[in-house]
């Protein structure tokens, strides 16, 4: 046999295994079919803003470049992102595992031996006879290529149920960085509201310090008494400890803010003053008929559901027999250089049916837990496009019943600023008791709180509706980190 027939019947062998991978000769079925859920026409709450879906970079519309510069951060050193990332990358490597049973193996092998044995006695010139020693050479090489034929399809259900994992693992990443986005334009919206009740309360304790002396001056002249001076007192060192309570609070949100960008909080320091210096960007509400293509953990969660599926396949197809084919090839010589002679050169080819036949109920159970698996990430599926729905309902009302009150908050605060200025007047003068004055004060310091807190929950409330509506995310799984993930795969 000359060494290109030779070639050319080993390639034969090992085409014939190639042609079958990835072909499943009997399907077990069912086709995956993507549960059917209710979607809703419209939303109950608020019609403007209806369809119109944020940008992707929503958090500029709020009109901060220190957010803007923060969230940029944030997006290369979060820890959430960093750890998503690697799941990533865990995801991409079970799934190139998985794909590599649809394809056949090759391998190659070499040896060489050297032997010597006596043959006996042979001539001798001396005394003492001598064995004769005879040295004998073996060199040999042999290729096997070998193939399981997926003939109930279970190898192609792994590779696809990687795949889907793949793209689970990928819609998470998605979801943690819109909900990340979400905490940080949250969580910075907060230490400015702080930062802006602690001015007001400061000036709160100004007024009532300056209270405070005005009574001591007027106890001094016998015109007001020690209990009231104890009063304002006691008003005073409450609202002290009001400001200090909040400046904890600012400090809180302050090192929260920090972690989420992956920092240390020794040394993080926040450069906008006011929740003021921002604006509220326009209502969006997209349509409910998108909602699932457009928020990343429902996608997640029908891509769990489809690996499921595939894990059932597989599972199912377990219990069936599988067939095995194998090509070998090999040569062995007594030189190196008649290791390619037609002579020294065999080949064989072999196919194996296997079936199991009793397996103590082990195979029949792994289908069945992969069953439940299955109903159990459908019921989730289902579970998750309600709970969306809902998110995205009560952030519309949110946003309405919010900026109904901050109206009525501001109108109670220009009241009270009013009242008080009338108050203090007339104590001044002299017309009204020192209570009187007291419960203005008090009244014009809660009204001044209730409003900032309104104003940040107008923000808070944008926020929220940006993220159940999926934060402006189109369905693109493409990221600067994602890409530069697969090119640096793609150049191994």
């Amino acid at each position: 046999m000359s060494m290109h027939r030779f070639t050319a019947r080993l390639l034969a062998a090992a085409s014939a295994t190639v042609l079958l991978a990835g072909c499943s000769l009997i399907d077990l079925g069912p086709d995956y079919k993507k549960p059917e859920i209710a979607t809703p026409a419209a939303w109950d709450s608020r019609a403007d803003g209806a369809g119109i879906w944020p940008d992707a970079a929503w958090w500029r519309g709020f009109g901060s470049s220190e957010l803007d510069r923060l969230i940029a951060e944030a997006s290369g050193s979060n820890t959430d992102l960093a750890i998503a990332l690697a799941r990533i990358r865990q995801a991409q490597a079970t799934a190139k595992i998985a794909g590599a049973n649809l394809y056949p193996t090759l391998d190659a092998g070499a040896d060489a031996s050297r032997s010597r044995t006596g043959t006996g006695r042979g001539s001798s010139t001396t005394s003492t006879s001598r064995s004769k020693q005879v040295v004998s050479n073996s060199f040999g090489g042999d290729l096997t290529a070998g193939y399981q034929v997926d003939l109930f399809g279970a190898n192609a259900a792994s590779a696809n149920a990687a795949i889907a994992s793949l793209q689970s693992s990928q819609y998470s990443r998605e979801t943690v960085a819109i909900t990340l986005y979400a905490d940080i334009a949250s969580t910075y919206f907060q230490y400015l509201s702080l930062r802006d009740r602690i001015r007001l309360s400061e000036d709160t304790l100004r007024a009532a310090e300056d209270t405070l002396k005005l009574l001591e001056n007027q106890r001094d002249a016998g015109t007001s008494t020690d209990f009231e001076v104890a009063q304002q007192r006691s008003a005073v060192a409450t609202q002290r400890a009001a400001v200090a309570s909040l400046q904890q609070s600012m400090r809180v949100a302050q090192d929260a803010l920090a972690v989420l960008l992956g920092r240390n909080p020794q040394g993080f320091r926040i450069a906008s003053a006011s929740l003021g210096d921002l604006k509220l960007p326009p209502l969006a509400a997209g349509l409910p008929s998108d909602l699932l293509l457009r928020r990343p953990d429902l996608r997640q969660a029908e891509a769990d559901m489809r690996a499921a599926h595939l894990d059932v396949v597989a599972a199912r197809a377990a219990r069936f027999p599988s067939l095995n084919l194998q090509a070998s090839a090999g040569t062995v010589a007594a030189t190196t250089g008649a290791l390619f002679t037609p002579a020294s050169m065999a080949y064989a080819i072999a196919a194996s049916l296997t079936a199991p036949i009793f397996e103590g109920g082990r195979l029949e159970g792994q289908e069945e837990l992969s069953q439940a698996q299955l109903e159990e990430l459908t019921a989730s599926y289902r579970a998750a496009i309600l709970a969306a729905f809902r998110d995205t309902e009560d952030a519309l009302s949110a946003t309405d019943t919010t900026t109904r009150q901050y109206g009525f908050a501001r109108e109670a605060y220009e009241q009270a600023q009013i009242a008080y200025r009338i108050v203090q007047a007339r104590f001044r003068a002299g017309t009204i008791d020192f209570l009187t004055l007291l419960d203005s004060q008090r009244s014009l310091f809660a009204a001044n709180d209730t409003l900032v807190q309104a104003e940040l929950a107008r923000y808070t409330a944008t926020v929220d509706l940006y993220k159940a509506i999926g934060g402006g995310w189109n369905g693109s799984l493409v990221t600067p980190e994602t890409e530069a993930m697969e090119t640096k795969s793609a150049n191994g």
